[in-house]
């Protein structure tokens, strides 16, 4: 992509769309677990066949978790 992170996260419905890492937007849709990780981090596994991992920066872990109900 020819956009930097941040205005491609400006252009995408907030209401979908989440920044769980200084580098990584994930679409909330596609969450479907959360597993906790050392030093203070989650690890998001997206739905799916593949079921990717996405590690969420520590600064992020508790605005996800607010964002998805669960605190």
């Amino acid at each position: 992509l020819d956009a930097t992170i941040l205005e491609l996260e400006k252009k995408l419905d907030p209401a979908k769309f989440f920044r769980i890492h200084r580098g990584t937007l994930v679409n909330l849709d596609w969450v479907g677990e959360l597993h906790a990780d050392f030093g203070g981090r989650l690890v998001v596994r997206l739905r799916g066949d593949t079921r990717h991992e996405l590690v969420v920066s520590r600064d992020r872990v508790r605005p996800l978790k607010e964002r998805l109900g669960l605190s």
